[in-house]
């Protein structure tokens, strides 16, 4: 699913006009970066959390070669899907 097909089946929902539905799913989406940003986790009890997880610093080869080179320490972001959901996906 795509955020225009995401912000047209929330429209159709609540009866909201799309422009203002694509002003408050901006603003969640703002939200939710700003604390990942932050390194704090994003919880919604029933669906799941994201994360932030810190990946070290480590050498690793290039594929085809010997040589050896330096990636530096980074952070990515992990979803951790709620009980709930994993029942509601694997049922389905």
């Amino acid at each position: 699913m795509k955020k225009s097909m995401l912000i047209n089946e929330i429209a159709e929902k609540t009866g909201l006009p799309k422009t203002e539905v694509e002003v408050i799913l901006n603003s969640m989406l703002d939200s939710i970066t700003d604390a990942l940003k932050a390194r704090e986790s994003v919880s919604f009890i029933g669906f799941g959390s994201f994360v932030p997880v810190k990946k070290n610093a480590r050498e690793i080869y290039i594929p085809g070669t010997t040589k050896k080179v330096q990636v530096q320490e980074k952070y990515g972001v992990r979803f951790k899907p709620s009980k709930k959901l994993k029942a509601i996906v694997e049922n389905s």
